[in-house]
């Protein structure tokens, strides 16, 4: 058939149009955003070939969605407009060369701030009061909020010294990822839908008819935008200080340079640490810093020339579920996993998801065919987080048998887990060994899944102290190995030998140890031997380790069988001892630290750890006897306390300066 552009744009408007209507009116996309912007580019580019089939009504001559009629209309002073997407370094010089034609000149400066994934807000105040909050609708119109917007905490009803005449202050409203698990566990126990993801639920928070419904979700702020006004500022940079000083929350993601490689190295950078934030973040929005080359650059249809977002890949995807199987873990525990379409998400071509237990298989109403959501942040493993089309008709029993083994399967009436109660099982024998050679354990370069099963298969190992009996002969029968592989293995098997007392309890898979408890443990007892030995009361007496770890140990090193094993690795020559760690300098000996807010650099708990190195104790609160109180973005009570303590505040780079100081 021949290709007709003026029935593919109207077929291609109208399925941008649903997606518009999911997104923007109902909170409830089935598409990821790269799958979205892959849509609508096709869109925009049919158009721009055929521009005679271009109509004022299509989706590429206006902003996402229309008012609902749920709430009052408000005409915005200033069109609301939405950003261009960038996926890539040459996205973004692009965007940059253009600017940079219009102006006659490449060396303005740019602000670079995170994109926060939430729900776009624009506040009108007069005489320094509050008086309309309204949504972004097509950009043109949107909804007036005014009362849901009055219940969000840290939206000032009353500005600092801010003009006498309306000002329009535009910005994100959206919802911390711990505060969605704390909803969805709400919602999951009345019944209610369950958000997929933080701005799902920001939005479904914001658009309630009854303003204490929303009143209840803990909303929050940050001030992006200037909509409308006279202000003292000439530039982005200058209004954000004046946001600050009106008592906004700001992002407090931010980079001001004039360099472009400067941004594209951020951009590279800020993707290792954003999962870090406290919120959802999907990429970095870049603006023009002046005011004036704003307004010469100007804006196209329904975007500033002058911003553009710099997006990560998508960190969600919608694909069809081909099959579920059922997984054996090293303890034992069966997991439904959906084998998927192969489907892009968060850089990386996802073909397999968890989906946790049966009872979230019931939750979600997951079937075999159906379309779903899938969800990949950082290096976690996917996972299915809703039904996006229920079209699958084979429904998921949980098994009654050990898929690999035949045996038993066992479930705890009070427990969602089923198990394969025999501990012979081949899958979690597999899974065991694995786990003991992975890299946050005993980190064996080279024993991968294909060379585990080709071990097993064999019967040159049968538990992972067989790893340590194997020889030259052994691994060049196996599949493309040759002299140089199976020495670069035995060596890796060799340096494991050295691994820490920490790596190795990790390693043997003591039920609740994680790498942290071993790393506590291993730092507590020094010895493998003091371990075993310890008392019940000893275990139990280490402030991180809570009752069900301390038993759990207890009984592990207690168990006939994996002494048997400990004996083996100590025959094998393993190291059994935890090197005391060495500190150049006592900067916090004999002080208090207290962390607060978020941090952008390092986790809190990295954190911690890096002033126990430097000698110093940590604290969860604020007294007369707290040295320094380190506070991040958004710190709260803790900060107020140490102030009126008179307690040393430090920022996050002042801590790292100290540190830096000392010379280690």
């Amino acid at each position: 058939m021949d290709f007709n552009p003026k029935e593919e744009i109207e077929r291609l408007k109208k399925l941008v149009n649903y997606h518009n209507n999911l997104y923007y009116n109902l909170d409830n996309p089935i598409l990821s955003d790269t799958q979205y912007d892959e849509l609508y580019k096709q869109l925009k580019d049919l158009e721009e070939k055929y521009p005679q089939f271009r109509t004022k009504n299509s989706p590429t001559q206006r902003v996402g969605g229309k008012a609902s009629g749920l709430f009052s209309p408000v005409v915005h002073a200033v069109p609301m407009m939405s950003l261009d997407n960038s996926y890539s370094a040459d996205d973004i010089r692009e965007w940059h060369a253009r600017a940079a034609k219009l102006l006659g000149r490449a060396d303005f400066k740019m602000v670079v701030e995170a994109k926060i994934d939430g729900i776009s807000c624009s506040l009108t105040y007069q005489n320094g009061q509050l008086v309309t909050a309204a949504s972004r609708g097509d950009g043109k119109t949107g909804e007036d909020i005014t009362p849901n917007v009055l219940t969000v905490k840290d939206i000032p009803h009353t500005l600092n010294n801010a003009p006498s005449t309306p000002l329009e202050i535009r910005g994100e409203i959206y919802l911390e990822k711990k505060d969605l698990q704390i909803l969805n566990e709400k919602q999951r126990l009345l019944g209610e839908n369950i958000f997929a993801n933080t701005r799902n639920a920001a939005a479904g928070s914001l658009r309630q008819k009854d303003a204490s419904v929303t009143a209840q979700r803990p909303l929050k702020f940050f001030a992006h935008s200037f909509g409308a006004g006279d202000i003292a500022a000439d530039s982005f940079s200058g209004f954000i200080s004046l946001c600050r000083q009106w008592g906004f929350a700001v992002g407090p993601v931010r980079l001001e340079t004039a360099s472009l490689e400067e941004v594209i190295s951020f951009y590279n950078q800020f993707n290792n640490t954003r999962h870090n934030l406290p919120f959802d973040v999907d990429g970095l929005v870049v603006k023009v810093d002046s005011f004036e080359w704003q307004r010469v650059l100007g804006n196209t249809a329904k975007s500033p020339r002058w911003a553009i977002a710099f997006k990560y890949p998508a960190e969600q995807a919608t694909t069809t579920v081909k099959d579920i199987v059922f997984s054996v873990g090293r303890s034992g525990v069966i997991t439904p996993v959906a084998e998927l379409e192969p489907v892009p998400c968060a850089g990386v071509i996802i073909s397999n998801a968890t989906l946790h237990n049966f009872d979230e298989i019931k939750r979600l109403g997951v079937r075999v065919g159906d379309q779903v959501i899938i969800e990949r942040a950082g290096e976690v493993i996917p996972k299915v987080i809703k039904v996006a089309q229920s079209i699958g008709t084979q429904e998921v029993i949980p098994p009654v048998q050990c898929p690999s083994c035949g045996g038993t399967v066992y479930k705890e009436e009070a427990e969602v887990g089923y198990y394969c109660i025999n501990p012979a099982c081949p899958a979690q024998i597999r899974a065991r060994i694995l786990h003991f050679a992975s890299r946050g354990a005993m980190d064996i370069e080279g024993l991968g899944e294909n060379v585990v099963d080709q071990l097993l298969e064999k019967k040159y190992i049968t538990n992972f102290t067989d790893i340590y009996r194997l020889t030259f002969l052994h691994l060049l029968s196996l599949e493309n190995f040759k002299d140089k592989k199976a020495q670069n293995l035995l060596d890796a098997i060799e340096a494991s030998k050295h691994r820490t007392l920490a790596r190795l309890l990790f390693a043997v898979g003591i039920a609740f140890v994680g790498a942290k408890t071993a790393e506590l443990l291993a730092d507590r007892f020094r010895t493998l031997d003091a371990l075993m030995n310890a008392s019940l009361e000893e275990l139990q007496a280490i402030p991180e380790v809570g009752q069900a770890v301390s038993k759990s140990v207890y009984d592990f090193m207690r168990d006939p069988k994996a002494r048997q094993q400990l004996e083996e690795l100590r025959q094998a020559g393993l190291n059994f001892t935890q090197p005391q760690k060495q500190i150049s300098s006592n900067i916090f000996e004999g002080k208090t630290l207290v962390f607060t807010g978020e941090l952008t650099t390092m986790t809190r708990t990295q954190a911690e750890l890096k002033a126990k190195e430097y000698g110093g104790k940590t604290s969860g609160s604020v007294s007369k006897k707290t040295a320094y109180v380190v506070a991040g973005a958004d710190a709260g009570s803790k900060l107020k306390k140490a102030q009126e303590l008179g307690v040393a505040v430090l920022t996050e780079q002042e801590f790292l300066d100290l540190i830096a100081a000392a010379g280690k």
